[in-house]
């Protein structure tokens, strides 16, 4: 009896901890591991160095933050489950794989309202709308068994093309492209595109071999993993802003820290916010310029008109796939929400 008492004991502590941590009276250390998926020397990777070496100092070195970089650790499903678990304690969490458990997380992402929003502005008003956050940390604990941590930016919206410029909508039509998760995928085929879904690590090589015509993602994916390479033509369509990832902590590691590591990791959390908020301005367009001195053949802006067509096109099954996607009564609410954050 004694002995089946301790395999059970050792087989629950590993399943619960196997990267991470020490935990958690007031005065004890506590160490905790952070993983992140994106592109070495990235607006989120850099937030979550940062992070660390916050929550680091601000308690005096008693809270240890072991880094997990660029998927080093897992992949952008794989860290969703992780987290989730309780494997490790942290992840900067992919918006588009988060829709997988929670499609209102996705939407408040900015990747299920893609197409919908009138400028980045718009969706900042959006995010930053009291109930838009109490959903949000809703959602994060029921289905991610998680506590939402920070809502951090990433970038915004370039659509590369290995084969020809796309300076019209109607210029997306026939082309195979890679997109992430079902909303993208929904918003892209109402334009005539092929959606694929590849991780981000297959992309390259699909664009070298011709797999794939071109794929969608954030700026700083484009440069930092040299998408730019094998998509000489890039358009920045301004139907998806500032995207968001999700900084978040297991939810049963969570409710064992001490008040003060809680509220350590949240002040730290708030301030990582706000800085990626304005560091990935920033970064865009030190990237963008980059791009427009010889990187790549094209960096094209889509006219206001090219905009506003794409919304006519698809805000409608937008519309109609969060509904379907979270049932009428939350679907309605948020799609009143992104309503109720357009300029009046």
């Amino acid at each position: 009896m004694i002995s089946l008492v301790l395999v059970f004991l050792l087989v629950f502590s590993s399943n619960f901890a196997k990267v991470i941590q020490a935990q958690s009276a007031s005065g004890e250390k506590v160490e905790l591991g952070l993983s992140s998926t994106l592109s070495p020397g990235s607006c989120l990777e850099l937030a979550c160095d940062r992070f660390k070496s916050l929550a680091e100092k601000k308690s005096n070195g008693r809270i240890k933050i072991v880094r997990y970089p660029s998927g080093e650790l897992y992949g952008p499903k794989a860290e969703i489950e992780a987290v989730a678990k309780g494997n490790i304690a942290m992840g900067m969490l992919h918006n588009a794989y988060v829709g997988a458990r929670s499609p209102a997380l996705e939407f408040i992402s900015s990747f299920g309202g893609q197409g919908c929003w009138e400028d980045y502005d718009h969706y900042w008003r959006f995010l930053d709308l009291p109930e838009v956050r109490e959903i949000a940390s809703s959602e994060a604990k029921t289905k991610l068994n998680a506590k939402l941590l920070a809502i951090a930016a990433y970038g915004n919206s370039l659509a590369g093309n290995r084969k020809r410029p796309v300076h019209t909508v109607e210029d997306f039509k026939g082309l195979k492209m890679r997109t992430a998760g079902g909303a993208q995928a929904t918003m892209y085929k109402e334009l005539g595109v092929v959606p694929t879904e590849l991780s981000a690590k297959e992309v390259y090589m699909a664009l070298q071999r011709g797999t794939i015509d071109g794929a969608n993602s954030g700026p700083g994916r484009f440069y930092f993993s040299k998408w730019y390479e094998v998509t000489p033509y890039l358009t920045q369509d301004y139907t998806l802003p500032y995207l968001s990832f999700w900084l978040s902590i297991n939810l049963d590691i969570w409710n064992k820290l001490s008040d003060n590591d809680r509220g350590i990791l949240a002040e730290t959390a708030r301030e990582i916010e706000d800085w990626a908020r304005i560091y990935v301005v920033k970064e865009t367009s030190a990237i963008y310029e980059k791009f427009q001195r010889g990187l790549v053949k094209e960096l094209y802006f889509f006219p206001q008109s090219e905009t506003e067509k794409i919304a006519r096109i698809v805000r409608p099954v937008m519309h109609d796939l969060i509904v379907k996607r979270v049932g009428k009564e939350m679907g309605e609410k948020l799609w009143s929400l992104l309503e109720a954050a357009k300029k009046k």
